[in-house]
């Protein structure tokens, strides 16, 4: 039978990670498929022993908690990878510890990456707000794709992979551990699969889901976040070698996004003859993008962010 091995990795989320797992153990195995789950506790000492015992009771398929000490995002997702590959899976799938995934999200991820032969299979992440945002605050929801539409980049929040990305007498791709609290270590991870040959595909059934919490609803969080990820996008084009005229985050055309953002800021106020709901959306999306551009721009002069040395959640 074909081995799919779920990998969630954590640190510092306890009631979000138990409400995650219940929404993982629950799932029913794909057709012709045997599972098992892999729990990387991040933690100092371990957290999760108990959380994990509680829910490998109620399971459809073996859970198993292992404790990898030395702290930092790829590290954990590089554990998770070991104890995959010792337990011979064909594919390795990554949710995050705070989403809930809907019934047959297993299913329906393993079977578009089949379907859609893809050797990488990103599915759908809903984030889910509350009813009213603060100020300057709009959802960060990704846009529909089509159906195993081929992507260049795919993130762990739901995604699965083939072994030969991994395997050490094949593509023997690792996490970037020099990312530790920088975030990015993802995309940086699936961009370099893409380049030496994988297909990375999309599939809209597979589906999990975000509640976020208040920390997250707030003006600085967004733009830290759009910093962060901006940073990240620009170093990594670097790594890879991506050609000058390639780059989507080149120096010139980040001072020249810069400027059009600050310029469409202090021009905002004209729109309120459109209504204050223009002018709002206005001025968050400009705000995203300066903050976005900004980030990119300090990664060429070698700075980046740790956003993750304080996890948020609960």
């Amino acid at each position: 039978m074909t081995l799919v091995c779920i990998t969630i990795c954590t640190a510092g989320r306890p009631g979000m990670l138990t409400e995650c797992l219940r929404s993982v153990v629950s799932q029913e195995a794909p057709a012709g498929c045997a599972v098992e789950l892999i729990l990387i506790d991040n933690n100092p000492v371990p957290q999760t022993t108990a959380i994990a015992a509680t829910i490998a009771a109620e399971a459809r398929f073996p859970v198993t908690m292992v404790h990898e000490s030395e702290p930092g995002i790829p590290q954990a997702r590089n554990r998770g990878v070991e104890e995959a590959l010792a337990r011979g899976a064909d594919w390795i799938v990554c949710i995050d510890d705070d989403e809930i995934a809907d019934p047959r999200w297993l299913a329906n991820l393993i079977e578009a990456g089949i379907a859609h032969k893809g050797d990488v299979v990103m599915g759908k992440l809903v984030k889910v707000y509350p009813e009213r945002l603060p100020l300057f605050v709009l959802p960060t929801n990704y846009p529909p794709r089509r159906e195993g539409e081929e992507l260049e980049v795919a993130y762990t929040h739901n995604v699965a992979f083939a072994r030969w990305l991994v395997d050490p007498d094949k593509g023997d791709l690792r996490f970037d551990e020099s990312l530790r609290f920088a975030g990015g270590s993802d995309s940086h991870f699936f961009r370099r699969a893409r380049k030496i040959g994988a297909r990375i595909v999309g599939t809209e059934t597979s589906v999990v889901r975000e509640s976020q919490v208040p920390e997250r609803l707030t003006l600085k969080w967004q733009l830290r976040r759009e910093y962060r990820v901006g940073a990240g996008m620009a170093r990594s084009e670097a790594r890879l070698d991506v050609p000058g005229r390639q780059r989507r985050r080149r120096p010139d055309q980040l001072i020249f996004r810069i400027f059009r953002m600050i310029v469409t800021i202090i021009l905002s106020p004209l729109l309120l003859v459109f209504g204050f709901k223009r002018f709002e959306t206005t001025v968050a999306a400009a705000l995203r993008k300066l903050a976005a551009s900004a980030g990119a721009l300090s990664a060429h002069f070698g700075k980046l962010p740790n956003p993750y040395r304080k996890l948020d959640g609960y």
